[in-house]
């Protein structure tokens, strides 16, 4: 009877373990996709594989440091003091970090009193003390609640870890009667380097698993190895003071605290200057290569200028050489061959001249064509004088064209009392011979302005170049009638407004971001230089220059800002 029961249990009781498993396999994976699932909508850059690897060194340093507690509760008073005071030691000293010279990198004391306390009392005491430095450090190298649970808790698994295998390394020297005092710091060199390297490599896990990179073996030796070697350094001193606290009591490391302190608030003053200078000789550098920048542009703004006086001359000497083709031709084919012929006629008949004009029959038509050539000559008069009005004109327009050119070609970066509104018509006056038979109605939306103090010569490469790009956009424009309306504002009394309107091809949305950097260009010949000049020379004055345009085919429209500055002279 009790086989049987028990043969009768034992399938019950086996298929209760397998649901009990089951449900414990369910539950496990419901908690894990709760805790991925509340750390994914608490830090949503955090994959999967980041997302598990954090809670496990986070579940696993806390498991370490519980361990290291109940194992420090059994020492006595007087060890707990050592543990405390170089705990505290070890988190003061994280707040005054010394930067690694020319590198994002830097290293604190507090590692000389953990390496201390490992000699001292036991891995368990340098894993609090580690966590407690590295909470110190993240507190107060980043604001993210992750890295600051996290850099204890890999702290306290790297320097267990290491911690371990040193104590371990130790005991078989002392097993083996080779304890030596340079084997134990050659020991602790070589524990101190091993702890930083697992150390790095468990806190840069994370971000290598959010972009799920690799580790780079050069790549990790090219950005730590200076602060590797400032381990060991931390770790050959906290031997020297481990072997005088054994021949001569706590009384060498106190006597030896402030020596560290101020060594290395020293030396983290002195790499902070160094910083500080090599901040000021980069700053230093940026503003010369800005200078320089805004003085190749000012340059390439000048060379525009000439460029578009060289253009528009051109486009008048086709007129004058027009003119003057057609006053050669007119002169070459003058009327006044006939005038000649006929004072010939009058000079063979000078003796008979009466009867010739009343009984000739070609004599009787000299009057008559003498008449008709008359009004002919007049009116190529007339036409040769118009020509030579037109020729004179173009003439004029050439001398202002080059005076424009003349009263600011060399200007340095004078600012002097000026009208926007003569500036303006500078600007047409230059570009008006592009703008001549092209049907384009200028308009003027001025609004009264007094005489403000301008840097003339930037003011009018702007405006040259907008006005030179809208005639640009408009012959690429739909065909209609071309409309170029320049606008002068004053706003809020602080800034002056002038834009330059058009209704020509429009700019794509996508180019409105990056119409003004350097190098960009929709021109077949343009070399991207004029919009990028002119921002600068804006922001160079203390302004601004927008764009805005609706889209392809709808126009588009330039903006100068300068700040508001009157001059003492009356307008």
């Amino acid at each position: 009877m009790n086989a049987f029961t028990a043969e009768t249990q034992s399938p019950q009781r086996t298929r209760r373990n397998a649901n009990f498993l089951c449900d414990l396999r369910v539950l496990c994976d419901s908690a894990v996709k709760r805790i991925l699932g509340l750390h994914q909508a608490l830090m949503p850059d955090y994959n999967r594989k980041a997302a598990l690897y954090w809670w496990s060194v986070v579940l696993l340093g806390l498991a370490v440091l519980l361990h290291s507690l109940q194992q420090l509760a059994a020492l006595p008073l007087s060890a707990w003091l050592q543990i405390i005071v170089g705990t505290a030691l070890a988190m003061v000293a994280g707040l005054v970090p010394v930067r690694i010279p020319r590198s994002t990198n830097s290293f604190t004391a507090g590692e000389i009193f953990i390496f201390l306390l490992l000699l001292m009392c036991g891995p368990h005491a340098a894993a609090v003390a580690s966590a407690g430095e590295a909470l110190v450090g993240s507190w107060r190298s980043s604001r993210r609640w992750t890295s600051r649970i996290a850099s204890p808790a890999i702290a306290a698994i790297a320097m267990f870890s290491a911690g371990s295998l040193l104590h371990a390394a130790l005991a078989a020297l002392q097993r083996h009667g080779l304890a030596h005092d340079g084997l134990l710091l050659l020991a602790t060199m070589a524990f101190a380097v091993g702890y930083f390297v697992f150390n790095t490599v468990l806190v840069t896990m994370v971000p290598r698993l959010k972009r799920n990179e690799p580790l780079n073996l050069r790549v990790f030796v090219d950005s730590f190895g200076w602060l590797g070697m400032a381990y060991a350094g931390n770790a050959s001193v906290a031997t020297f003071l481990f072997l005088g606290f054994r021949q001569s009591g706590i009384v060498i490391v106190i006597a030896a605290v402030p020596i560290i302190v101020i060594l290395l608030t020293t030396g983290h003053f002195f790499f902070r200057r160094e910083e500080a200078e090599e901040a000021v000789r980069k700053a230093a550098e940026q503003q010369a290569a800005q200078r320089q920048l805004l003085e190749n542009a000012r340059q390439a703004g000048m060379a525009e200028i000439a460029t578009n006086v060289l253009h528009n001359v051109g486009n008048v000497l086709n007129s004058v050489n027009v003119s003057a083709e057609l006053i050669a031709g007119k002169v070459r084919d003058s009327e006044s061959a006939g005038l000649a012929r006929a004072v010939k006629l009058f000079d063979e008949h000078a003796a008979d001249l009466g009867d010739y004009l009343t009984m000739d029959p070609r004599g009787k038509m000299l009057p008559a064509y003498l008449k008709q050539l008359t009004q002919a000559l007049d009116e190529e008069r007339r036409s040769i004088a118009a020509e030579l009005a037109a020729l004179t004109k173009s003439v004029k327009h050439i001398k202002e064209i080059v005076a424009t050119q003349q009263s600011y070609a060399g200007a340095s970066s004078v600012v002097e009392s000026v009208q926007i509104l003569d500036l303006i018509e500078d600007a047409l006056r230059i570009d008006t011979g592009a703008l001549m038979g092209r049907e384009v109605n200028v308009r003027r939306d001025f609004e009264p302005v007094p005489a403000l103090m301008l840097d003339k010569h930037r003011v009018l490469l702007i405006l040259v170049n907008l006005i030179g790009n809208a005639r640009y956009a408009m012959q690429r424009g739909p065909d209609a009638e071309h409309r170029l309306t320049l606008r002068v504002r004053v706003v809020d009394e602080r800034s002056l407004q002038v834009a330059v309107v058009d209704n020509g091809e429009g700019i794509a949305a996508e180019n409105l971001t990056r119409i003004f950097a350097h190098g960009f260009t929709t021109k077949k010949d343009g070399h991207g230089f004029g919009l990028h000049s002119c921002v600068l020379a804006a922001r160079e004055m203390g302004g601004t220059l927008q764009a805005a345009s609706a889209g392809p085919g709808r126009g588009a429209s330039f903006t100068l800002v300068l700040p508001l500055q009157a001059s003492s002279e009356t307008p």
